[in-house]
């Protein structure tokens, strides 16, 4: 059954609003994003699942950015699944494909590899969305870093590549001046500092697009795939500078590349299931990050950048 569905005919408004902090004193912001990553329907913990779409609401945000891997083999049922959980959320979604979601199935790999990710998540692989108030404008665009194959064979690994960025400087350009600038991309472009459970590989080619995306004017990178909880920093004069993924602060940088831990899946890496809270506001970005613990959701850290 064809059910392609476009982020955009889910009704993107102005979202310019008053954020009410712990300490009872209202701010302003420009938009609230829920970060969400590899969701992996079919290797999912359901216990987890079934209580993410009623946290997201509790969240109140203005949208959903699902950075990749919405299902662990790619098969039209775990498309369905998430299919299913997205229309149960009240707010639209930014999305782009994992990994995972190009599937194990060679022929359709190599003949239509997001064909089932474009019937039921979205029709376009590299989204863009403008939205905001009159004065303050948030610009979010997808770039996609899979690939249906690599020639090292490991296929889960991801790449970008010139033409890539040129393109999305095109894209910027049609923003409004002065809008803040997100990427949304599956993979990682920078590596945790800290030692992990498992090797990590930053996407391939990452320093370039790094570095194409400071003389954008990018503010701010989204992705997934390690399945760990951490912000970074990107300063082309101070390119080895990071932040650790104990405390997870973020730090004043042109750019900061913020990674969403795996929200849903059942494998983990040292860290729980997790999704960040990030407030875009006029003169900060706020990071939270809600984890699941002891049967709930919870807040376990907090972070403000200037903007």
């Amino acid at each position: 059954m064809e059910r392609s569905r476009e982020s955009a005919n889910r009704g993107f408004g102005a979202v310019s609003c008053l954020r009410r902090t712990g300490a009872g004193v209202v701010r302003y912001a420009v938009m609230r994003i829920a970060h969400i990553s590899d969701l992996h329907f079919g290797h999912h913990d359901q216990a987890v699942s079934s209580t993410l779409a009623a946290d997201l609401a509790g969240q109140f945000p203005d949208l959903v950015v699902a950075s990749g891997d919405f299902t662990q083999r790619g098969t039209p049922a775990e498309f369905e699944a998430a299919r299913s959980f997205l229309d149960s959320l009240a707010v639209p979604v930014f999305a782009v494909p994992g990994n995972h979601d190009l599937g194990r199935n060679l022929v359709r790999r190599f003949v239509d590899p997001y064909g089932l990710y474009q019937q039921y998540i979205s029709g376009k692989i590299e989204p863009f969305l403008e939205t905001g108030g009159a004065q303050d404008r948030v610009a979010l665009a997808g770039l996609n870093t899979t690939r249906r194959a690599l020639a090292d064979r490991d296929w889960s690994n991801g790449s970008v590549n010139q033409r890539q960025l040129e393109a999305l400087a095109e894209t910027f350009g049609q923003a409004s001046p002065g809008a803040i600038k997100i990427v949304v991309a599956h993979h990682p472009l920078m590596q945790p500092q800290a030692p992990t459970t498992k090797p990590t590989m930053a996407v391939r080619r990452s320093l370039m697009a790094l570095q194409a995306f400071a003389r954008i004017g990018v503010r701010l990178v989204l992705s997934g795939h390690f399945h760990l909880s951490f912000v970074r920093k990107y300063d082309p004069t101070e390119i080895d500078d990071g932040i650790p993924p104990g405390p997870r602060e973020a730090a004043a940088a042109p750019i900061l590349v913020c990674q969403a831990s795996s929200t849903i899946s059942d494998r983990l890496r040292g860290q729980p299931n997790a999704y960040n809270v990030i407030d875009i506001e006029a003169d900060a970005i706020n990071i939270r990050v809600r984890e699941w613990g002891d049967g709930e959701w919870v807040t376990r850290e907090k972070a403000e950048v200037p903007a």
